[in-house]
């Protein structure tokens, strides 16, 4: 097994084929509900060609082919019949087995094989889709978008329904509980600036004398250590967050962060960016 393969397969550890390939059909959905939403607007209607918005209209009917296959690798990956499937797609079981026997085999190969060395490019290309790739990032990045569009109440409405390969390590997701978001930022230099700009998100007026309180608190942590982390408040008009660091012994100029109370959706999002954009 080649490094890069094995990193995929760590990274994927306790998702279930099925939990995969939910991810991957939840995320093609995602896309195209964007997509459909970017075409309800008027206003640049005079900046397109004409047959514009048909281009755009076909566009969107290509996506939905292409979520009506993710639909179709999940449901078998979950048990479905092809008898099942075939009842909604209005077709007979053997038409939709021989419809769908490339992405499936497609998919059983990405999964055996998630990347293949390109000889003409020199270089490993990836084959399966991102949100199977990486799908603690899609779980995430799908329970903050749903949040903003399509649940009141739920923070965890795609990453909830997931099976894991252990049951004992299947997650329970409270509804209304503010969760901790987790995250790393690389180099211990940088840990200031993330800070002062999570700090701005919730106008408390981050000073040189936070930084070294903090500065100080993080010298003894360990993040393998639960009860070695640093903790400090970063308490605003509207919101109060919990901020928890420590330093990633393995790793060296690596500090783990941990950051509670964001229960608002659009916080949460614009954390969750933050923790993207420090992490390399």
């Amino acid at each position: 097994m080649n490094n890069s393969t094995h990193h995929d397969n760590h990274a994927r550890g306790p998702y279930t084929r099925e939990a995969l390939a939910r991810l991957v059909l939840s995320q093609a959905a995602a896309d195209l509900a964007r997509g459909a939403g970017a075409l309800v607007v008027t206003r640049n209607d005079a900046d397109t060609g004409p047959g514009g918005r048909v281009s755009e209209a076909r566009q969107l009917v290509e996506h939905a082919e292409e979520l009506l296959g993710r639909a179709v690798v999940f449901e078998r990956e979950r048990g479905a019949s092809w008898e099942d499937i075939a009842h909604y797609l209005d077709v007979a079981p053997q038409a939709a087995e021989e419809r769908y026997a490339p992405e499936l085999a497609g998919w059983s190969e990405a999964l055996a094989e998630p990347c293949r060395f390109d000889e003409a490019r020199r270089r490993y290309v990836r084959r399966l889709p991102t949100a199977a790739h990486a799908p603690d990032h899609t779980r995430r990045e799908l329970d903050l978008w749903a949040h903003l569009h399509v649940t009141v109440r739920d923070l965890y409405a795609v990453g909830a329904g997931l099976r894991m390969t252990d049951p004992a390590r299947q997650e329970t997701y409270p509804e209304t509980e503010p969760d901790e978001m987790t995250g790393t930022v690389w180099k211990e230099s940088r840990l200031r600036p993330f800070l002062e700009l999570l700090a701005d998100y919730v106008n408390y007026p981050f000073d040189d004398t936070d930084w070294e309180t903090i500065e100080i608190g993080l010298d003894p942590t360990d993040n393998e250590d639960p009860d070695a982390w640093y903790s400090y408040p970063l308490i605003g008009p509207a919101h109060s967050l919990e901020i928890r660091v420590a330093r990633d012994v393995e790793e060296g100029d690596m500090v783990s962060v941990a950051v509670s109370g964001a229960t608002a959706a659009d916080l949460r999002l614009r954390i969750d960016t933050l923790f993207a954009a420090f992490a390399w």
